[in-house]
């Protein structure tokens, strides 16, 4: 098996729509999560419903059967579908390319997945590129269970649903509710008939959920069989949704208009084998498939991917809205076409549900409890206030965000109501309750496994960017309106006071991860290249070199920034086990790749007098050269949210992560500023 195909098998591609479902799978086809089907519906609060696994694909040819599904067993995977794929193509969307016999082109299948932007729904397209007429006989395994849950052996048997089914000229529909729990599930074809045929699919295998130490065997059941005849150069369109589609085909006509305007790889089949090069003219050398423009249009898409209602995806399969990573990846869409008016849009929805002088961590809509565990976010959300208004321009924007950040300035500086402080000397402290309130936060048992409690480096030095926000606001109103408005005196000085305290964290070759007191915590971990990359900076340029340089020889890795050195003792180098081994790993030595945002930062805080726009934007490009080279490569199709500590890095939690994606835009799009039109 060639790279390309070790590659695209081994990762995962993904759809998504603007209400936060999902279709996701693996290369192959495979199913090897719970999450992996071709409908994850979602409503407004992001609770998703799994409806549909796959299809049984049967495909007749003079008497012969191809089967093009593949399903995965405790003991084997049958059928063996995934032999008869010639290639897959993870962007612009999931597409794979089928033959009776590899490399064979008298039968050529297309099978291309695309999802609705507004809607619960997929499009599965079936085009017949080779030379015969094919008889397909399709069996939509169902699930119609909560996301997070699997169908228990045996138990679909006896399971009640309500069904219904339609034959006409204009293809064929069924619809399925599965009486316990309300799930519905509605199918249309352009072409063919559908009857009722209802059998399970015992005890389907999802060796990924097994490895991390979760139940990884469900049912799935078909309720109806779909059959259709394509003949040379035809196409049929299968449309799965949550709701009646009013006109399926004007929506199989609104879903391929989404993708049209996108790049598609160079190999790419775009019509039917007439003259038998098709083959010959697929790429398996592993080479570039998309070019430069190409690959910048398809990275602004995979971001806009974790767009959904008026909020931000942190990652999927799981996540919802989280209020650090929304203001991370709104720094991101700021650089967007088109995307100022969304981020004002998100930042009125964090300012509704401020409490105490905080943003929440979590909404209510993100599926867990509304909470404020976070102080980062609020600040985070600050500096996004400066920026937005930069973009703005607008006198009356101004004068409303000053007196906002007046609000929660003030209130962090009087905070009564959650556990941290400001010290003495300006620096924000977190107490030992409030330990896992930075971006570091998970625990066990109650408590804090990274513990950051005393005063982290990047709070301080991102409370020390929200006060110097606040100040150029003031700045901007002036100049902007031509009337006089000077910042509340107590918030300068306690400005001032935390750039002199800030002093308290230098090392002499590195920053100190916190202070306890004034006693500085010496690890050497990234949150100090995130308080460097900040807009204003509390530090000389030497000392600044030498911190990057620091990391760059201890925490750089080809995939992102290591969480903790791995000279130090506590470094774990795989992501793997229990859920208490995983989280024992995720802050002490895991790989992000967000954190490349703020490596790459502070880099050009460095080197950006030093080298001319070329050299740095060279300098730049080796660091994300795994990333682009994936990318380009069509090896990927959105970034993992970790990587393992130690070679091989494989990706690991969520497949698709908001944060790790708008990080590699960030620094793509301050490269292609660099090096100008093209």
């Amino acid at each position: 098996m060639n790279n390309y195909f070790m590659e695209t098998h081994h990762h995962e591609w993904i759809l998504t729509n603007r209400r936060g479902a999902y279709a996701l799978g693996t290369g192959n086809l495979i199913n090897q999560r719970k999450y992996h089907g071709l409908l994850v519906a979602s409503d407004a609060k992001f609770q998703r419903r799994h409806l549909v696994a796959g299809i049984e694909e049967k495909v007749e040819w003079r008497g012969e059967i191809i089967h093009l599904d593949s399903n995965n067993y405790s003991n084997c995977i049958y059928p063996e579908g995934f032999l008869y794929l010639v290639k897959p193509w993870l962007r612009p969307y999931p597409a794979f390319l089928y033959s009776a016999l590899p490399h064979q082109d008298d039968i050529l299948i297309l099978k291309e997945l695309m999802m609705d932007e507004t809607s619960n729904t997929t499009l599965v397209k079936y085009s017949n590129l080779g030379h015969h007429t094919l008889h397909f006989h399709l069996h939509p395994k169902l699930t119609m269970a909560l996301h997070h849950e699997l169908n228990q052996p045996g138990s679909l048997d006896f399971e009640e649903f309500a069904t219904s089914e339609s034959n006409g000229e204009d293809g064929c529909a069924f619809q399925a509710r599965r009486v316990n729990n309300g799930a519905e599930v509605f199918c249309h074809s352009l072409l063919g008939q559908v009857e009722p045929n209802r059998y399970v699919y015992y005890n389907v295998y999802y060796p990924w959920e097994v490895m991390v130490g979760y139940p990884g065997i469900g049912d799935q059941i078909s309720l109806y069989e779909l059959r259709f005849t394509l003949k040379p150069g035809q196409s049929n369109h299968i449309l799965f949704s949550d709701a009646l589609v009013d006109d399926p085909r004007a929506m199989c006509s609104r879903i391929e208009k989404r993708y049209a305007q996108l790049p598609q790889p160079a190999d790419w089949p775009s019509k039917p084998d007439t003259d038998h090069t098709l083959i010959s003219s697929l790429d398996y050398n592993d080479n570039i498939l998309f070019k430069r423009d190409g690959y910048l249009k398809l990275l602004e898409f995979a971001l806009r991917d974790f767009q959904a209602n008026d909020d931000i995806v942190a990652g999927y399969p799981w996540y919802g809205a989280w209020g650090r990573d929304t203001m991370i990846v709104l720094n991101a869409l700021l650089h967007a076409p088109n995307c100022v008016d969304q981020v004002e849009k998100v930042l009125r929805k964090y300012s509704r549900h401020l409490s105490g002088g905080l943003i929440p961590n979590m909404l209510p809509e993100s599926g867990r409890e509304l909470n404020y565990d976070s102080i980062d976010a609020t600040l985070w959300y600050i500096i996004l206030l400066w920026k937005l208004g930069k973009r703005k321009q607008n006198v009356g924007y101004w004068k409303e965000v000053i007196h906002l950040c007046e609000e929660i300035l003030k209130s962090i500086l009087n905070n009564y109501q959650y556990p941290f402080e400001i010290r003495k000397d300006g620096l924000i402290s977190l107490k030992s309750e409030f330990a896992h309130a930075t971006w570091m936060d998970v625990r066990l048992d109650g408590k804090a496994v990274t513990p950051r409690d005393g005063a982290p480096v990047e709070i301080n030095a991102l409370w020390y960017n929200a006060l110097c926000c606040y100040e150029a606001m003031c700045e901007s109103y002036q100049q902007a309106s031509g009337i006089p408005y000077h910042p509340v005196e107590l918030l300068t000085e306690v400005k001032d006071l935390v750039l002199k305290s800030f002093e308290k964290f230098w090392t002499g070759e590195y920053l100190a991860d916190r202070l306890t007191g004034d006693t500085p915590v010496l690890e050497i971990r990234p949150n100090a290249i995130l308080a460097l990359s900040l807009p204003w900076t509390p530090l000389s340029k030497e000392r600044m070199k030498a911190v990057f340089l620091k990391a760059e020889a201890e925490l750089l890795t080809p995939y992102g920034i290591r969480t903790l050195s791995s000279k130090d003792t506590r470094f774990r180098k795989k992501y793997y086990g229990s859920q208490r081994e995983r989280d024992l790993a995720y802050h002490n030595g895991s790989v992000w790749a967000w954190l490349l945002g703020a490596f790459c930062g502070l880099g050009v805080k460095v080197w950006r007098d030093e080298l001319d726009d070329q050299a740095l934007a060279d300098k730049l490009r080796g660091y994300i050269a795994t990333f682009r080279t994936s990318f380009c490569k069509g090896h990927i199709a959105s970034l993992a949210e970790i990587w393992d500590g130690d070679n091989p890095h494989f990706p690991k939690g969520a497949p698709a992560q908001a944060i790790s994606v708008a990080a590699l835009y960030n620094i793509e799009s301050f490269i292609a500023k660099l090096e100008g039109p093209k």
